[in-house]
């Protein structure tokens, strides 16, 4: 008999809770094929450690693939001296922050240590502080530590206030906790159509883990990809609360026009239907995105994703701060993702009609702008 589906609140603390960082996903992984098991969902994963839950039930006209990535910026321990660690740092934040600021560190138990000096790249050009590339940190108290351990913020793991989560890894613990809560809900609904969430590895060191995927060939033929991401809203570019985003891009590409027209189409049906639901379509380009990837490597390929607050934990005033999202916006994405698995079938049409459409207004636009020469 399957259970019924996970509060999105529930899920979402479950998964963000979760520490990770780039080439460190595991407890991420272990926690997905848990998940996957325990609702009878197929799970698997390529070479390179990327995770696939699929939800198949009858014949389905097109596949739907729904992929976020696993992990989010943070330090590895790179080697132990007394209580003197040297940590690496995977990912991209400015050389503004870190200094003095405290991590939680994740082995065999748990202990804090405040870093002492920050290791930061080469800025382009001669000009700002770079990237943070690495640290030195103290270990407190009476904690340990090992090689290989992780070492995060020591900011909110997960809170919620009032309708905001505030929590240290949204980006894209929230994208994978969006991705499988459609899957729960089609799973308990026991829903008719093809559905996939993958789940990538080392987005945040050049989106390695999409550009395996894309070329592991276990995407099924035809299917639609849409990436699903945490995306900031830093500089106005997205409102937090408005609702889910359809985005048409990111910093240096724009994806697959039908895809975003599709997805446009379903977003303003679900708000005829509902006047509650907002959505926004926005171009949220403070980064790339695993979409980038899919889609230049040969996929249909969308993207979806929700306003984040304090990217990469950036915080006002040089400081880290745990990010935001609003459960509101998350529970439109799930309702999104829901009604385009529902509809895959439908994508095709979708765009041809758009097609006819236009060819029926060039037709008619030929022929007044011809009548009009003679006046």
């Amino acid at each position: 008999m399957p259970q019924s589906p996970m509060p999105l609140r529930t899920l979402a603390r479950e998964v963000l809770s979760l520490p990770t960082a780039s080439f460190a996903e595991q407890r991420v992984i272990d926690y997905v094929r848990g998940f996957a098991e325990a609702r009878g969902l197929d799970f698997a994963q390529d070479r390179a450690g990327n995770a696939y839950v699929t939800h198949r039930r009858g014949r389905a006209a097109r596949p739907l693939v729904l992929t976020a990535h696993m992990d989010h910026p943070g330090f590895l321990v790179r080697s132990v001296r007394g209580r003197r660690l040297a940590l690496e740092f995977r990912g991209g934040l400015s050389g503004h922050y870190g200094m003095r600021e405290r991590l939680r560190l994740y082995g065999d138990g748990a202990t804090t240590a405040r870093i002492t000096a920050v290791e930061r790249t080469a800025a382009a050009g001669g000009r700002g502080p770079g990237r943070v590339a690495g640290a030195v940190a103290e270990i407190e108290g009476d904690g340990s530590a090992r090689r290989g351990d992780l070492a995060l913020w020591d900011v909110d793991v997960f809170r919620v206030r009032g309708s905001t989560v505030h929590a240290r890894q949204c980006d894209d613990l929230a994208g994978c906790a969006a991705v499988l809560a459609t899957l729960d809900r089609a799973a308990a609904a026991r829903a008719p159509g093809h559905l996939v969430g993958l789940f990538t590895r080392a987005e945040e060191v050049g989106l390695l883990g999409a550009a395996a995927a894309a070329r592991a060939r276990r995407i099924p033929p035809r299917a639609i990809v849409v990436a699903v991401e945490t995306s900031s809203m830093e500089g106005g570019r997205a409102e937090q609360g408005a609702g889910p985003i359809v985005r048409v891009g990111d910093r240096r590409h724009i994806f697959s026009p039908g895809v975003s027209l599709w997805l446009t189409a379903l977003a303003e049906r679900i708000a005829t239907e509902d006047p509650s639901f907002r959505f926004q379509r926005k171009l949220m380009d403070a980064g790339t995105t695993e979409a980038t990837a899919f889609d230049l490597l040969g996929h249909e390929t969308g993207a979806a994703c929700v306003a984040l607050g304090n990217w990469h934990n950036a915080g006002p005033r040089g400081r880290v701060a745990a990010e935001t999202v609003h459960l509101r916006d998350l529970e439109g994405l799930v309702r999104l993702f829901e009604r385009m698995a529902r509809e895959a079938g439908g994508f095709d049409r979708v765009v041809r009609e758009s097609r006819r459409r236009w060819a029926r207004i060039a037709r008619e636009s030929e022929r007044a702008l011809a009548a009009s020469r003679g006046k």
